[in-house]
């Protein structure tokens, strides 16, 4: 292979085509990432026997081999998933799939689409939450698409080991599950609730495969950059049905809002559904009828597995769930804001605290409080800090979960005015500034969402989902290189959770 410094005419090639194929924007997973992906190709190329050959002869065996191009796709795809990832979406989704079976009845079956599937746990969870509900197999078609042959083969192996299980209380696990020597093997009545195959999300055709009543495209659209996205959600927007529900990333809410499409209203499920007519901003935009959709529903016979079909695309690569987290089990610390537009303090283990003796009054949703004095220390002591930031009291903890069960249930304003009511008599805590932004995102009220994260993050510089929504509305804004370093350190913030 020729130098590295000599090759970067090519590597910005290998850059383009990627865009091209997948919509991967280089620089939400870094140029060097790419770099890299291209090299190991590259050298498992030469080492087919192709010895002696220079990155310029790859480029050049890969413009006239499809495989070589999957084989790269291959290796920029990191699996990265698991069972009941973002959970209170698929709570929603059965609410809302009992709903849609109440108003139209059950001569036609639900149609909900995964993509990209992964390694099969979304699809796997969408089907034993349905099922879970009491929704009769006959009356659910569950489509699972991705790019990666490498992951749908792990997907219709349905074998999980213990990393695709997160969290702490497992009772699916104990239900749909089997014990055995390589891990846990899924019941086979949650295996063929869901049909498998290859596409690409940049290729579609809906007029193929008509529209579906919920579809679940998650963590995907943060890669893209606005050229691809905006075709990303012309291709989401056309399988969607017109009364459809489509579920996407934490990161990702802000985007749907900025192209016309209005919040379901149930927070902490990131769905939503098309505009009215007189509110829509898809101009132009063409959406298969009801009709024809409910018609290939009951006609279109399965696709078999790993089918070589070009008509969606999955997602790229690993992008670790910048929210999930244990509920409310965030630290909570005394230190005051400062102002209205609290400091976001840089990566660290606690917050920078002011110097001033007094506390400024802040405003949320209306209601004001007093946060407490601090303490007049230029550079706290480690007793303090481990003294002052602990786990959030029971109470806390309480307050919270019952503000999320009233938003759940869609009574926003009531979850806001109890979590107002907790912080006018407790101490700060981070995870209830975050939940008041969710609620603000869901309303649609921006800039009291944007207060609500950066307060959040003054308290605790490294809660993961008060990051990635922040960088959300700073990409919204044009900011596009200070929603990268809050991704980084949303990113970074999740894997020592996991850790």
């Amino acid at each position: 292979m020729n130098a590295h410094h000599d090759n970067a005419p090519l590597y910005r090639r290998f850059v383009d085509l990627l865009h091209r194929t997948i919509g991967l924007d280089a620089a939400s997973l870094g140029h060097s990432a790419i770099e890299r992906a291209v090299d190991q190709r590259a050298a498992a190329w030469c080492a087919e026997g192709h010895a002696g050959a220079t990155l310029a002869d790859y480029w050049e065996a890969a413009q006239a081999s499809p495989s070589i191009v999957q084989a790269l796709v291959e290796t920029v795809v990191v699996p990265e998933t698991w069972f009941y990832r973002d959970a209170d979406a698929f709570r929603a989704l059965a609410r809302l799939a009992h709903e849609r079976l109440d108003e139209r009845g059950t001569a036609l079956p639900l149609r909900i689409l995964s993509l990209p599937c992964s390694t099969g746990e979304e699809p796997y969870t969408i089907a034993m939450t349905l099922l879970d509900a009491g929704i009769d197999p006959a009356h659910m078609r569950i489509d699972a698409m991705d790019i990666s042959e490498r992951s749908l083969a792990v997907a219709q192996r349905a074998l999980y080991s213990r990393n695709s299980f997160r969290g702490n209380a497992f009772p699916f696990r104990d239900a749909h599950f089997a014990r055995t020597e390589d891990g846990w093997r899924l019941a086979p009545r949650i295996v063929d609730a869901v049909r498998f195959s290859r596409a690409n999300l940049m290729q579609l055709d809906a007029t193929a495969l008509g529209v579906y009543d919920f579809v679940f495209c998650r963590n995907v659209l943060i890669y893209f950059d606005r050229e691809a996205q905006h075709a990303a959600l012309h291709a989401l927007n056309s399988v969607l049905a017109e009364n459809g529900t489509l579920f996407v990333g934490p990161a990702e809410t802000g985007l749907l809002m900025r192209h016309g499409m209005q919040s379901a209203k149930i927070p902490l499920a990131f769905a939503f559904h098309r505009a009215t007519a007189g509110e829509a901003q898809f101009n132009g935009w063409h959406t298969a009828p009801f009709a024809t959709a409910a018609a290939l529903a009951m006609t279109h016979s399965p696709v078999p597995a790993l089918a070589p079909l070009q008509v969606f695309s999955a997602e790229p690569f690993a992008w670790p769930d910048p929210v999930a987290r244990t509920p409310f089990s965030d630290v909570a610390t005394p230190a005051p804001f400062n102002g209205t537009s609290p400091y976001i303090p840089p990566e660290g283990n606690s917050p920078r605290l002011p110097l001033d003796g007094m506390s400024p009054q802040t405003s949320l949703n209306g209601i004001s409080q007093r946060t407490p004095a601090p303490f007049k220390a230029a550079s706290p002591s480690r007793e303090f800090m481990s003294s002052h930031i602990a786990s959030p009291t029971n109470a806390a903890r309480d307050t919270l979960q019952a503000a999320h069960a009233l938003a759940d249930a869609g009574r926003l304003t009531e979850a806001a005015n109890a979590i107002n009511a907790y912080l006018e008599q407790h101490a700060p805590h981070a995870d209830a500034f975050y939940l008041l932004g969710v609620l603000a995102d869901a309303s649609g009220d921006t800039n009291l969402a944007r207060g609500q994260y950066r307060k959040a993050l003054y308290l605790d510089p490294q809660h993961a989902g008060a990051l990635a929504h922040l960088a959300t509305l700073l990409e919204l804004e044009g900011d596009r290189n200070g929603a990268r370093l809050l991704m980084e350190r949303a990113s970074r913030a999740q894997g020592a959770q996991r850790g």
